[in-house]
């Protein structure tokens, strides 16, 4: 087992275990905490992580009041890993620590000349690479067999590339299948002559491709049933996979964090940078600076299960996990409170206490609850854990480019947000949601405050119709409602620069107030509408 790890083996609870001052320490796959059941929410599907594995350099279970002071020290991942896993632990804090990959699994090349279908790429000194037959195969380190931790095509069903232009700090969807190459020619160790297959395409010199596969076996990390966890002062370089997840936990904080890319990349993370499923008390983000995702930067929901079968007379339900990226975790415990959510509507109708809950398999949960069951449309309607609806505050962080939205939220706690800047993203500075027929990310809010923050060329890739950069668009299936989703939005004080269709656009729907007010708009601000009660604008 690494030195690191060997450390984190032997501490004891209450004790701070103080890294040297530093330091550098390597964890691998193959010298590292190898574990199996730790299924995690938005991640991988059933064919691509079967047994929930984890390979993990801190790993805490069962632990109380420690710190881990890094103390300028790095963690440098080799292979594919989840870097850090806490697993039931309360009153822990890790602070003043790097963490990095030696080979991230992002690779990135530089277009550096060339016209049509020639051009020469100069790849990124960390991304290893093999041509193979006028393949492209990206690969990562080798194992202490000699094999490679992972070796992936740079085309392909499960890839997925954007175009960066360094100048203008703006990324671009880019088809995968337009970087096959009819012949590479290898003119030294990182410089390539490439000839592309499709003669149509027209890439600009200077353009950075970024090269990921899309499969989310690991994590930036996993706080699994925590309570009172804090990272202070973290300089994270690299995330593989998702970012990190906190899930089914209890107070939990960020502060004073930098998640952007390490000199000569682009990329900080493969998808989302902070993901909060089924947490509750307070989540707080605050002085964080973030840019780089290839997905959302901060995302906290709960889940629904679909209820596919019920006992009227003993009062027990079988629910079911139904989007194949999240399922497997234990999503209820004695005492829960859940809500009956009507499928069509999202409109919560009745309300009962788990007494016991039984997991039958990795998607399905039976639960034993504490009253008479309502009338259930069967193999529609969901239930949502309402106990796990945490409050969020997110105050005085950057959020640069990206390939997504910035803050997604679906809580009925308190939800503040601001001082914070949004630049360069793809989609809206914020996104309301909730639905319980495609990503199953629960729920209704209740009082969300957006204000003070600073709103720049976001949505820029014009996600949407009108590239709104407040988007409130709950997935109600059912026509002609008169009930509301959401209830109230405070926009106030906040600056909103360079819209992307020439004015800013708001999509407000199935919400029961906004009220709009002293913000500042460089260009006209357009309000659509559909079912909200009232605006105060």
């Amino acid at each position: 087992m690494n030195e690191l790890s060997s450390l984190i083996l032997n501490i004891k609870n209450g004790e701070t275990l103080t890294l040297g001052k530093g330091r550098v320490y390597d964890v691998s796959e193959d010298d590292s905490f190898i574990l199996d059941g730790y299924f995690c929410s938005n991640t991988a599907k059933k064919d691509e992580n079967p047994t929930g594995k984890r390979f993990t350099g801190v790993f805490l279970k069962d632990m109380k009041d420690i710190v881990i002071d890094g103390n300028g020290a790095k963690i440098l991942v080799h292979g594919k890993m989840t870097p850090i896993l806490l697993e039931r632990c309360e009153n822990i804090t890790i602070k003043n620590l790097e963490i990095d990959y030696a080979r991230p699994t992002m690779s990135e090349f530089t277009v550096i000349s060339g016209e049509k279908d020639e051009y020469v790429i100069k790849v990124n000194e960390e991304c290893l690479f093999e041509i193979e037959n006028n393949t492209l195969y990206w690969l990562g380190e080798k194992d202490k067999n000699g094999q490679y931790y992972w070796r992936d095509t740079n085309s392909g069903f499960k890839r997925y590339i954007k175009r960066y232009d360094p100048k203008t700090k703006l990324s671009y969807d880019f088809n995968r299948d337009d970087l096959n190459f009819e012949e590479i020619e290898k003119i030294d160790e990182t410089t390539l002559k490439v000839k592309l297959i499709n003669k149509n395409i027209n890439i600009p010199v200077g353009s950075v491709f970024q090269s990921r596969s899309i499969v989310r076996d690991q994590t930036g990390g996993l706080i699994e049933r925590c309570k009172n966890i804090k990272f202070e002062n973290l300089r994270i370089k690299f995330m593989h996979g998702l970012g990190i997840v906190s899930q089914y936990s209890e107070n939990v904080s960020f502060l004073n964090c930098d998640l952007t890319p390490a000199y000569g990349r682009t990329i900080t993370s493969t998808a989302d940078f902070f993901q909060f499923s089924g947490c509750k008390g307070d989540i707080i983000i605050d002085n964080c600076k973030a840019w780089g995702a290839h997905d959302d930067y901060v995302n906290v929901h709960g889940t629904h299960l679909r209820i596919i079968d019920a006992d009227y007379s003993e009062n027990k339900l079988i629910v079911r996990f139904m989007h194949p990226e999240s399922w497997g975790f234990q999503a209820f415990d004695k005492d829960d409170t859940i809500d009956f959510i009507k499928w069509d509507t999202l409109i919560p109708y009745h309300t009962l206490k788990v007494i016991e809950f039984q997991k039958l398999n990795d998607t399905d949960i039976k639960l034993t609850l504490d009253g008479k069951l309502p009338e259930i449309e069967i193999n529609k309607d969901v239930i949502e854990n309402a106990t796990y609806t945490p409050n969020l505050y997110v105050r005085n962080c950057y959020f640069g480019q990206n390939s997504a939205r910035g803050i997604l939220c679906t809580t009925r706690g308190e939800v503040v947000i601001e001082n914070n800047t949004f630049e360069n993203l793809w989609g809206p500075a914020l996104l309301i949601e909730d639905d319980c027929n495609f990503w199953f990310e629960s729920g209704f809010t209740k009082d969300i405050t957006f204000r003070n923050n600073k709103v720049i060329n976001c949505d820029y890739h014009v996600t949407w119709d009108g590239a709104p950069v407040i988007r409130y668009s709950p997935k109600v299936l059912k026509d002609n409602v008169d009930t509301y989703v959401h209830g109230k939005l405070t926009v106030e004080n906040n600056s909103f620069y360079k819209p992307a269709l020439g004015k800013h656009g708001f999509l407000l729907q199935h919400l029961n107030e906004a009220v709009i007010k002293n913000n500042t708009f460089d260009s006209e601000l357009e309000i659509e509408s559909v079912n909200v009660g009232k605006i105060d604008n």
